[in-house]
């Protein structure tokens, strides 16, 4: 992790400022990795929807079948082919609108 991302979570930060945090699109892996770890709702989701959010964890989130998690995972722009088709197995119409919204069907 890098200097700022440590100093930001040693200072005891509010679960608004872990959202606000989680919405940086230049979270690197391991940094998201972390993130997933406060449990926050609204900070999964912002992760779920970064470029960089590892393979795993959107695959951990797809177990769910959460209307809302798969519907941040659709606005994803680096989701592969298989995540797209279970996206689409779920037949939400508001998951398809998401992955449409960003071009992925």
């Amino acid at each position: 992790m890098n200097t700022q991302f440590n100093a930001l979570i040693e200072s005891d930060l509010s679960d608004i400022e872990y959202i606000h945090l989680s919405s940086n699109l230049n979270l690197n892996q391991e940094q998201i990795k972390y993130l997933f770890l406060k449990n926050i709702d609204n900070v999964n989701i912002n992760l779920l929807r970064n470029k960089n959010c590892p393979e795993d964890k959107i695959n951990d989130f797809l177990t769910l079948n959460d209307k809302i998690y798969n519907i941040a995972i659709a606005h994803n722009p680096s989701i592969n082919q298989e995540v797209i088709q279970k996206l689409i197995d779920f037949d939400d119409k508001d998951v398809t609108m998401s992955l449409k919204f960003n071009n992925l069907v």
